[in-house]
């Protein structure tokens, strides 16, 4: 049985400022080492770590 859209509409939603979250917590932090740009790298390595596991994940269980 499929989410009705709305609800994958929201939760699309809800991940994208999770990620922004973490991408510009990450960035916030290593300003403080005056490497933001390092955070930006690291926050983004982050979130691409977790959209491969996710989709492995979806592959798996098929």
């Amino acid at each position: 049985m499929s989410a009705p859209p709305a609800q994958k509409v929201l939760a699309a939603f809800l991940t994208v400022l999770l990620f922004a979250l973490i991408v510009f917590g990450l960035g916030a932090a290593f300003d403080q080492f005056g490497h933001r740009g390092w955070g930006y790298v690291v926050g983004i390595g982050c979130c691409v770590v977790m959209v491969v596991a996710g989709v492995v994940t979806s592959r798996r269980d098929q």
